[in-house]
């Protein structure tokens, strides 16, 4: 699997596209799902890291409220794309509307998903969780 890592910006093209880093576009030439991601941004997962994640929501008890509740909007909200010749990704305009994209976005790589992000969103949150990391009282796990 490919590390999908560093912070891109972008503009939106006027179909509703982006140009992905090139070394992103080897992650996703079998493909990408899109799904509602949290925090305000969109979860671009390659084909085989959604089959993962996939089987790991559809895992959970059907039984369970929560359960059911994730799922739904983990499958209900997420779209099979493909990139284009040039490496340029679709990004539907149900899901920019979903979480206030509009043409100045963000691209970050985490590991094994890559998040697209509105420019304005992006900084909110950077602005409201730097510090804390940069200061080392934000950790994994939340706590320190």
């Amino acid at each position: 699997m490919a590390e999908l890592l560093g912070t891109h910006s972008y503009q939106l093209d006027p179909k509703g596209r982006i140009s992905l880093p090139a070394r992103f576009r080897d992650a996703f030439a079998d493909g990408a799902v899109l799904t509602l991601g949290q925090d305000g941004c969109l979860f671009c997962f390659p084909r085989a890291e959604w089959e993962t994640r996939a089987v790991e929501v559809h895992g959970r008890p059907i039984s369970d409220a929560e359960s059911r509740a994730y799922a739904r909007m983990f499958f209900g909200k997420a779209e099979a794309v493909d990139l284009d010749g040039q490496g340029r990704l679709l990004i539907p305009q149900r899901l920019r509307a979903e979480v206030g994209i509009r043409k100045e976005l963000v691209v970050l790589g985490v590991f094994d998903r890559m998040e697209i992000w509105d420019r304005e969103t992006h900084e909110r949150y950077e602005s409201g969780h730097g510090g804390a990391y940069r200061a080392g009282t934000l950790a994994p796990g939340g706590s320190a």
